[in-house]
């Protein structure tokens, strides 16, 4: 006997009876495979007509009160996040053979036939009304997957079978799975999937398709660095060589964002011995000036600032300013793009909010615009520099430090990266692995690096240490010596707390520069 129970519908109306539903039950199941229309896991069930589709969920093995709560979760969850066609409808279907035997319960949905994009964009299209159909289509993918990653921090499966158009040229989510949001991890993964399979794509595609993913993200988003975090992603990417790589270059180029001529400094196309490390300054303009006047008595004009000029202390003008006249490459850090972008909503504490926040009504439209403008990265044949930690994808988030530099030096052994600056963590020290695979945590004021096959240096912070130092730090790497040196300069720090109590500064921060931590 069949029994069919109609759990609910995504937008609440009655779409399917029960007789429609045991006529398509009668339908022999769906062969599942690869570049068909049904592709799926092998727990998956699918009986289809022409109009409609049963999905029955065989892997799940619940009796009939869990799974009925587990269908009204479901059910719940997809009405929130509208990716699903409108006339999904939740079974719950239980069928024994007599009154002696166990019921056999199934989870099972209903909703119309759609056309899978997997299908839909295999075809090499024909014209260019065509080509702007699978751009429209495309479009769609990216704005549903991108909009849900922002808006409930989960992201789609992103095979292009787990999406479908209808006849009305609506692109729905078929999968009933969601998962967590990596941060354009597998996003990234998923174009180079497209320009793989797509015998069809070409040069002027792919720019187009570019010019769309930068909209959709500024618009969902509102914030280029995201563009930066994918063209890094798919540099990692395995393509083969010729056409393919070439469309993958085509991609990265049209997503990487145009830096200011102001953070392209002259110092890396002819490379001097001394090459100053700064990092962390964080609105101390007494610690920047401190060094700066150091490094200029020393004769060392090249270098890089390794993020967070702003933040936490009270003179963000000051620096910015400072900085703009020097020769050194800088790039951002979280407090940076936070200041750039008002956006606190990632890892901040109410003492950084009310930073941010006081920094933002200090600085200049064109101040912040500097600042959004800062790389967020800077990479040369001999090292990669981040603000925080070269695993993380979005650059300036993780950090490195016990519990994580293993992982950071495995990331670089990987992806050939022998030498990282970094900064965030405001404590200098070198992380590295040596050439017998065993790795050190060196605190030593000068550290050779011909012994260690990677590593990762952070000079400590110019204007807010951490180690129980109240000087300000910073490190200078001797190319030809190949060694890092670590410095640390008293100041006078007085103006600075001055001013944050001034302007009524938490407590917690101006006393962090009294006590070094």
């Amino acid at each position: 006997m069949l029994n069919i129970e109609i759990i609910g519908t995504i937008d609440g109306q009655r779409h399917y009876d029960i007789e429609t539903i045991k006529k398509l039950l009668l339908l022999a199941s769906e062969t599942l495979m690869v570049g068909h229309d049904f592709v799926g896991r092998p727990g998956t069930q699918i009986h289809a007509s022409e109009t409609n589709v049963i999905k029955i969920r065989t892997e799940l093995n619940f009796n009939k009160d869990k799974a009925r709560r587990w269908i009204k979760q479901a059910l719940e969850k997809e009405r929130q996040l509208a990716v699903h066609h409108p006339y999904k409808t939740w079974l719950l279907i239980t069928q024994h053979q007599n009154e002696s035997e166990a019921e056999n319960i199934a989870i099972a949905s209903i909703c119309p036939r759609l056309k899978p994009l997997h299908i839909e964009l295999k075809a090499t299209p024909n014209s260019n009304s065509e080509r702007q159909q699978y751009l429209h289509l495309l479009q769609a993918v990216f704005s549903m997957y991108l909009t849900l990653a922002k808006n409930a921090n989960v992201k789609l499966d992103e095979g292009l079978s787990n999406f479908a158009v209808s006849n009305e040229g609506i692109v729905y989510y078929l999968d009933d799975e969601y998962y967590q949001w990596d941060k354009f991890i597998s996003f990234s993964m998923m174009l180079g999937v497209y320009i793989r399979t797509f015998e069809w794509l070409d040069e002027a595609f792919i720019i187009e398709l570019g010019n769309v993913l930068i909209e959709l993200l500024n618009s969902i988003f509102h914030d280029d660095h995201c563009c930066a975090i994918i063209a890094r992603q798919l540099q990692s990417l395995f393509m083969p060589q010729g056409q393919k790589e070439r469309l993958l270059n085509s991609l990265i180029s049209t997503l990487t964002p145009q830096q200011s001529t102001l953070h392209k400094a002259k110092s890396l196309q002819v490379p001097s011995r001394f090459f100053a490390l700064l990092a962390d300054v964080h609105s101390n303009y007494s610690a920047l000036d401190c060094v700066l006047n150091y490094l200029e008595a020393h004769d060392i004009h090249q270098g890089i600032v390794l993020g967070d000029i702003v933040g936490y202390n009270a003179e963000p003008s000051e620096c910015i300013e400072r900085l703009q006249n020097t020769n050194l490459n800088i790039i951002q850090g979280n407090h940076d793009h936070a200041v750039a972008i008002n956006d606190t909503s990632i890892g901040f504490s109410s003492t950084a909010k009310f930073a941010i926040d006081w920094t933002i009504n200090q600085l200049s439209l064109e101040q912040r615009q500097w600042l959004k403008d800062l790389p967020v990265f800077e990479e040369t044949e001999d090292w990669l520099a981040v603000h925080g930690a070269p695993i993380d994808p979005a650059f300036f988030y993780g950090y490195v430090y016990a519990m994580t530099y293993e992982n950071n030096l495995s990331y670089m052994q990987d992806n050939n990266i022998r030498l990282c600056f970094h900064g965030h963590s405001h404590m200098e020290g070198v992380y590295a692995r040596d050439k017998n695979r065993r790795d050190h945590h060196i605190t030593e004021k000068k550290v050779a690096l011909p012994a260690y096959n990677q590593l990762l240096v952070c000079p400590g912070s110019i204007g807010q240490p951490r180690n129980n130092c109240t000087d300000t730090q910073f490190a200078i790497y001797d190319r030809e010596q190949q060694e890092v040196t670590f410095l640390a300069l008293p100041y006078n720090n007085e103006p600075a707390v001055q001013k944050m109590r001034d302007h009524d500064f938490p407590e917690a921060l101006w006393k962090r520069l009294l006590i070094g931590k």
